[in-house]
């Protein structure tokens, strides 16, 4: 588990480093925050976007109509993506930590080697003004 942001920013100078949000694209976009009481809006700069649903409560990227879990290749396709592989070291974070978990377990059942929790998530990243962040599609940039 990664507690702090400045453990975050130090991991982010490996390039076999990724930090996954696990957040609604809105979220991670820095259109909304996902929660009443965290105001600011973002994502901890270096981001990618690991999926998650159409708002904080809910995981629906991840689930098949019939509520069960999507089949490990569409999972992995998905994160692919974003660059979220197997090969490398996987944090996922969140708004404050259940979606992040959820999805560790996920890589977890996969057999991923490296994978851990940034369980500070936006919520922790977000108190701290120096936190760099970065706001809309970082493909775009």
């Amino acid at each position: 588990m990664l507690p702090l942001p400045k453990d975050v920013l130090e991991k982010q100078k490996d390039p076999n480093f990724v930090l996954a949000s696990i957040r609604s694209w809105d979220e991670f976009i820095g259109k909304i925050s996902g929660y009443d009481y965290i105001k600011e809006t973002g994502e901890p700069k270096g981001a990618v976007w690991g999926h998650a649903g159409s708002s904080s409560n809910d995981m629906e990227d991840f689930e098949d109509v019939d509520g069960t879990l999507r089949s490990y290749p569409e999972i992995v396709k998905m994160w692919e993506e974003w660059g979220i592989t197997s090969d490398k070291e996987v944090s996922f974070y969140c708004g404050t930590g259940w979606r992040a978990a959820e999805t560790w377990f996920i890589a977890y059942l996969m057999d991923w080697p490296n994978i851990n929790v940034y369980d500070g998530g936006w919520f922790l990243w977000s108190m701290d003004k120096n936190n760099p962040v970065q706001k809309g599609d970082p493909r775009k940039k």
